[in-house]
């Protein structure tokens, strides 16, 4: 054994909705978290002192080659941060080396920087003899951005609110087939907080979703809300043409992850998803459009047992 290595998946959300807007800034909210299979990978070696860190290229969709370079300074990205958080906590002298394998494209709502973040934070705990628990990865997780702690649960269908950081895993839906549509433009988080901020009455009442069962994709359809869509819809108009399309080609729910930019369509007829993938893919300002699978479990931890 010379490391450890993670998968790190996306997620969609599968219903989102803003309830508050706190002194602080941070807002809290309500979803649904879903995890797919995209995935990046964090491996983890024994190093020299301090912390280095890898990005690498992963297999990607054709217009999504660039991933990589979306990073920009690798000691700023949750990565780098995970792994300052891991060893200040845990007080071990850091003397690692970090390959981030990047494949799910940034500014999307696709949850990779989450993703990352909760892989770091668990090929590090490996590979130094697991010193933390697991409620102290989560609690490090929420300091690096309020999707983390999902990646961290090992759960692959959970609500969520309060930041996000609250969570109460769920039944997995039946197996499904997820068209992934990425526009050409991206969205930053930050932005699209503020602005849909003011278009939203808030504090909303809440709506505790623990009752609504996710064994049935059209229950889960009928939630239909994501209040990133009224502002997202208006900043990038092609958005609408391409929810039409995957809602023409048979989707059980389409709407906007996250905060976007990315769209996601449910299709339990895996040849009506391609067909669609293919539709949506071929409009002006679509980079991407593919099909991934629902996950029923989310990736651990394991052991590198070769030379890299």
């Amino acid at each position: 054994m010379t490391g450890f290595s993670i998968a790190c998946p996306a997620k969609i959300n599968l219903f989102l909705r803003i309830v508050a807007r706190e002194p602080s800034g941070y807002h809290q909210i309500e979803t649904l978290f879903q995890a797919v299979g995209l995935y990046d990978r964090i491996d983890a070696y024994p190093g020299q002192d301090g912390i280095a860190f890898e990005v690498r290229p992963g297999e990607t969709e054709p217009g999504l080659e660039d991933i990589a370079d979306e990073l920009g300074d690798p000691a700023d990205n949750t990565v780098g941060r995970a792994a300052r958080l891991f060893y200040d906590l845990s007080r071990i002298g850091p003397a690692v080396r970090l390959v981030l394998t990047k494949a799910i494209p940034a500014g999307t709502g696709l949850g990779g920087a989450s993703s990352d973040a909760a892989g770091t934070l668990a090929v590090l705990n490996a590979l130094h003899g697991r010193p933390l628990r697991l409620h102290q990865i989560m609690q490090l997780g929420s300091r690096i951005g309020s999707d983390v702690p999902f990646f961290c649960t090992e759960t692959p269908t959970s609500l969520a609110w309060g930041r996000g950081e609250r969570l109460l895993g769920r039944p997995t839906p039946p197996a499904a087939h997820i068209v992934l549509a990425i526009p050409g433009a991206r969205t930053s988080t930050g932005n699209a907080y503020r602005d849909v901020s003011g278009k939203l009455k808030l504090p909303a009442p809440p709506r505790w979703m623990g009752d609504i069962g996710t064994g049935d994709w059209e229950a889960i359809a009928a939630l239909e809300q994501n209040d990133f869509e009224l502002v997202a819809f208006e900043h990038l108009p092609e958005l609408r043409a391409m929810r039409d399309v995957l809602v023409t080609g048979g989707a059980v729910m389409a709407r906007l992850t996250g905060s976007g930019s990315a769209l996601f369509g449910v299709f339990v007829d895996e040849e009506r998803a391609r067909e669609a993938a293919g539709a949506v893919g071929a409009l002006e300002g679509v980079a991407a459009a593919f099909v991934v699978p629902t996950l029923d479990e989310i990736p651990t931890v394991q052991p590198i047992h070769q030379d890299m």
